[in-house]
């Protein structure tokens, strides 16, 4: 793997960026990502002042101008016009926004996968008890039996003409598979359903281009893979599809002119195009400001194609080194990985495996018991050293022996 010893010092420039990543051996950006030097000093900044200045009137316009413009910058990063980009408090929520938005019926479906975080599960779970809906679950096998074709012929299979929706995960955070976006897009929308995508574990991480996917709607976390803080996430809801999806919730900025609501009917007129979708006024400053300085620094300091790529490299590497291990098995399949790589081993659960590893700070993380199939999970970030992977390999070799 020579390439990924390759940049030495833009390397030790981004760790030194990254406190965080020097502190322990950091392999959890699936969870929350390290978060940058200018992200941190922005947050103090910004909240320093609204202590020391208090938040008064033009406080609100300055929040506003920040949210338009962390918009634009998301929507250079993933492929889309700042008019399909909402600003959310998590992926969570970004999903719910699109789950209640659309206009279900008695007896409508939804197909999703075996593999779904339970984001996406829980309020598919309470929209079926509300409307009458069906969900079917497409069962989706791991590791080196995973099959591609059997995958996307088996969604195929599973849509009738009550399908609408569906719901699937761009990475998955049980396994680390990457599935064919755009391939199952063409397919869902040749029987006129609509494609959501659960990205919390890909923007970032691989390269993601809305419209040259044409997803419908797209969700993704801010405090993974773009190293932001808690508390903010992003929607994207294809131009063509923001007037199918209502809002749920609205707020003064969820409509088009406050100042022109007439106060004594039940009428309103959203905000154009996907910033009908944001509750603006609940949006935390310094989290803003936090995640807008993060993805300042990916872009202008980093540079998007050379995270995917290192990204990228590092999982392989980690997956050679796993597969040499007597008694592990990896459950993400080769040459399908993003920046997620699982793996089981015979004998040993998977909390108490990484309980161990913590301790000699490697901060690796296992997957909750009902995400199958539950493995401990490597996250490889583009500031890791393959040093740290081989050391993590040789004492996960040291800990089963």
């Amino acid at each position: 793997m020579t390439s990924l010893n390759d940049d030495k010092e833009k390397l030790k420039t981004i760790r030194e960026q990254m406190p965080s990543t020097t502190a322990v051996r950091y392999l959890n950006t699936g969870t929350n990502g390290p978060l940058p030097k200018k992200a941190a000093d922005a947050i103090r900044s910004v909240a320093e002042k609204e202590y020391l200045q208090g938040r008064y009137l033009p406080f609100i316009e300055e929040l506003y101008a920040e949210m338009d413009k962390t918009r634009n910058l998301l929507a250079s990063i993933v492929g889309a016009s700042y008019d399909e980009i909402a600003l959310t408090h998590s992926t969570t929520e970004a999903l719910n926004i699109v789950l209640w938005g659309l206009n279900w019926q008695p007896g409508d479906e939804v197909v999703t996968t075996s593999l779904e975080h339970v984001a996406g599960v829980e309020p598919l779970a309470l929209i079926k008890s509300r409307y009458g809906i069906s969900v079917k679950y497409v069962h989706v096998k791991y590791g080196d039996q995973y099959d591609e074709e059997e995958f996307v012929s088996a969604v195929e299979k599973a849509i009738t003409p009550r399908t609408r929706l569906f719901l699937v995960s761009h990475v998955s955070t049980s396994t680390g598979i990457t599935f064919p976006i755009k391939k199952l897009v063409e397919i869902c929308h040749a029987h006129n359903v609509y494609v959501l995508v659960d990205g919390a574990q890909s923007v970032g991480a691989i390269p993601v281009n809305m419209h040259e996917l044409g997803v419908d709607f797209y969700v993704n976390a801010g405090r993974k893979w773009l190293l932001g803080p808690e508390g903010i996430g992003v929607l994207y809801v294809a131009k063509d599809r923001i007037s199918e999806v209502d809002p749920t919730f609205i707020s003064p900025t969820s409509v088009n002119k406050r100042s022109d609501l007439d106060m004594v009917s039940p009428y309103v007129i959203p905000a154009p195009f996907a910033a009908r979708y944001q509750l603006a006024t609940a949006m935390y400053m310094p989290t803003l400001m936090g995640f807008q300085k993060s993805l300042e620094y990916l872009v202008e300091d980093v540079g998007m194609e050379w995270i995917f790529t290192r990204i990228k490299g590092l999982a392989r590497h980690m997956q050679a080194l796993l597969r040499e291990i007597p008694g592990v098995e990896v459950v993400t399949p080769l040459g399908k990985e993003a920046g997620l790589v699982g793996f089981l081993v015979e004998g040993w659960d998977p909390d108490d495996l990484c309980a161990r590893l913590n301790e000699r700070k490697f901060m690796i993380r296992p997957e909750p018991k009902h995400q199958l199939p539950a493995p401990a999970r490597i996250s490889t970030g583009f500031y890791n050293t393959v040093e740290e992977l081989d050391q993590l390999a040789e004492c996960i070799r040291e800990i089963i022996r």
